[in-house]
């Protein structure tokens, strides 16, 4: 059997998509990562400096048997709610039982799920995969609605903490998000995204103010602006 672990970044922002990000390890390799002999460091990414967190990504893609990372658009969540859009995120991360070889390209054309790339970022022994029926590992609280067929899951609150598969899973959807945001700054100018990747913090938020909303802005997460009498632009 087949464990998959996943995790999310952006989950609260008020700009850009929701990473997902999934991993898998082979036996021999956990216990290697137990054991403290690689990818030593493993936590939840937002207690891990930047540069810790890109060394550490290039490890974990050294190591996994399979791994990818999906973006869910901000249109996405505002029409379905994000708990909605991290579960589809989850779906189109696992491999299983579907002609991904074959229908990557149609996928791609998802205006709804987009990576840093504009292609999703996938490993190449996903073929390999197809056929096993997986557990599932996540962070949070959360009762899964999984389309694909899994022998169960495993919902942990801190499990990007506490397990570290959950912890790569949750390294790689962080840094690919981020720097998509970076790329978003050059893009929306103005807002500050290479800073606060799309957080709400107070620079973002007079940002807001002053310029209104971007088209990767979250609609249902900036109803503030209304509240303090600000009529946000819409694009």
């Amino acid at each position: 059997m087949t464990c998959f672990s996943l995790d999310e970044a952006g989950r609260g922002t008020l700009a850009g998509p929701v990473s997902v990000g999934c991993v898998s390890f082979d036996l021999q390799t956990l216990e290697k990562i137990k054991n403290g002999e690689i990818l030593k460091g493993l936590r939840d990414s937002k207690k891990i400096p930047e540069p810790k967190r890109i060394e550490l990504r290039t490890e974990i893609l050294k190591y996994v048997s399979y791994y990818r990372v999906t973006f869910v658009s901000a249109k996405f969540i505002d029409r379905f709610n994000i708990n909605q859009a991290i579960f589809y995120g989850m779906n189109r991360c696992l491999p299983i039982h579907l002609p991904l070889l074959a229908s990557k390209n149609k996928e791609n054309e998802n205006s709804n799920a987009t990576t840093p790339s504009g292609k999703e970022k996938i490993s190449q022994s996903e073929d390999q995969l197809l056929d096993t029926k997986p557990f599932l590992l996540a962070d949070g609280n959360y009762k899964l609605k999984i389309t694909k067929p899994i022998e169960g899951y495993f919902s942990l609150p801190k499990g990007d903490d506490l397990i570290p598969s959950i912890s790569a899973a949750s390294i790689l959807a962080k840094t690919y998000r981020d720097e998509y945001m970076e790329k978003m700054d050059l893009k929306h100018p103005g807002y500050g995204f290479a800073k606060h990747k799309g957080y709400g913090t107070e620079e973002h938020r007079e940002a807001l103010g002053k310029l209104g909303i971007s088209p990767i802005h979250r609609l249902s997460f900036c109803k503030f602006l209304r509240k303090e009498g600000s009529e946000p632009t819409l694009f």
